[in-house]
């Protein structure tokens, strides 16, 4: 008998669960980054034009998963800075053509056909999240409950930039106007593992 099998059903949801959680690594976000640097500043350039000025919109699209049985779903939020007042909207694991997404995508006069464009454009980039700022940040992957993310600057770092932005722990400066990041979830590291 395996332990699974042992397992009270509760115990059996968290063992699929944690086996069904992605894997990812620094060595594949750099060679990510090295290997389709133009596909992902083509992303940034383009997803750039897609959001409203006074908007940030952090968006991140999750497969679907077979073996704890969920399905695509989009992880959304929207942030506007309107006269000196921060609105957020946002929402988890919404359905991907559902009405919510729909409603919350409109504030930003975006509709599905744009979603299929952001999908695509980081399908192309292998990444999956995105979020527009004073400089990109741009999710890789997702491994067990952390994030391996990169974050793209209009320009080259200054040297005060990249002593901010390279303590080796979260972030690790990487060449020009590039950054790689590693942001800990509920569980396991809390900074980079590798």
């Amino acid at each position: 008998m395996t332990e699974y099998d042992s397992e009270p059903e509760n115990g059996k949801e968290l063992f699929l669960f944690m086996l069904s959680m992605p894997r990812s690594s620094k060595k594949e976000l750099i060679s990510n980054i090295d290997s389709n640097y133009e596909k992902i500043e083509f992303l940034k350039t383009a997803y750039a034009k897609l959001v409203p000025p006074g908007f940030t919109v952090s968006i991140e699209f999750n497969p679907p998963n077979k073996l704890i049985n969920t399905a695509e779903s989009i992880d959304l939020c929207i942030t506007r800075l309107h006269d000196s007042q921060t609105d957020v909207q946002q929402d988890w694991n919404l359905a991907y053509r559902s009405e919510k997404l729909t409603q919350m995508i409109k504030t930003v006069h975006c509709n599905v056909e744009t979603l299929d464009i952001i999908k695509k454009l980081l399908t192309d980039a292998h990444c999956v999240y995105f979020e527009n700022g004073e400089m990109a940040t741009i999710g890789f992957a997702r491994s067990g409950m952390g994030k391996y993310f990169y974050k793209i600057f209009d320009k080259e770092l200054t040297p005060d930039q990249i002593k901010q932005f390279n303590d080796g722990r979260n972030y690790i400066f990487y060449k020009s106007n590039i950054v790689l990041e590693f942001e800990g979830g509920a569980v396991g590291p809390q900074s980079f593992p590798d």
